[in-house]
């Protein structure tokens, strides 16, 4: 006769197991606390990081586009008055709302880079080396005025950074690196 030998049984039922100490049920998720713990300890990824000239050679790529369709539009759709200061202001909300969706609908794609960093040849990936979400990525686009705000510390920090980030991408633990070298592979300790 064969005897079956059974897992030892959980002497706490998992409805009580999933819940903190006030019955509450234990959230799966990462708070906003630890995720810069997390990003230190995030693994190292066999990639080369981009670096400064790159990325300013597609934002300024990415400015002429961005800007060059709203002025198309603004010239043949709306035609506004130039001179009232009102119709500047609404310019300038514009052409904001358009840069933080353009940003967060292209690096969140397939190609996870907007049209200046396919051309220069840079892809925008999470902590693991993987596409990142579209609010994280339009996230990660108004972080940016924090990196540039105080005279632009938050951009020339990825010059003292061993994996070129800036302090937007710390925020939101993301790196850029070039396209030709993506393949990601845990490095070995």
């Amino acid at each position: 006769m064969k005897t079956k030998n059974y897992p030892e049984q959980n002497t706490i039922p998992l409805f009580i197991e999933n819940r903190d100490v006030l019955g509450q049920i234990k959230s799966s998720g990462i708070s906003s606390l630890k995720v810069f713990k997390h990003i230190k300890n995030a693994p190292d990824l066999k990639v080369i990081y981009a670096g400064f000239g790159p990325r300013a050679m597609a934002t300024f790529i990415d400015l002429v586009i961005v800007m060059g369709a709203l002025s198309i539009l603004d010239a043949f759709l709306f035609k506004f008055n130039y001179t009232n200061d009102d119709f500047n202001t609404y310019r300038f909300f514009i052409a904001l709302f358009a840069w933080i969706i353009y940003n967060g609908v292209f690096e969140s794609s397939v190609w996870q880079a907007t049209l200046g960093e396919m051309i220069v040849k840079l892809k925008v990936i999470g902590l693991y080396g993987k596409r990142i979400s579209v609010l994280r990525s339009i996230f990660r686009c108004i972080s940016t005025f924090i990196s540039v705000l105080p005279v632009g510390l938050g951009i020339w920090y990825m010059t003292t950074d061993s994996k070129k980030r800036t302090w937007h991408d710390i925020i939101t633990g993301t790196y850029v690196i070039k396209h030709e070298h993506h393949r990601l592979i845990k490095s070995e300790k």
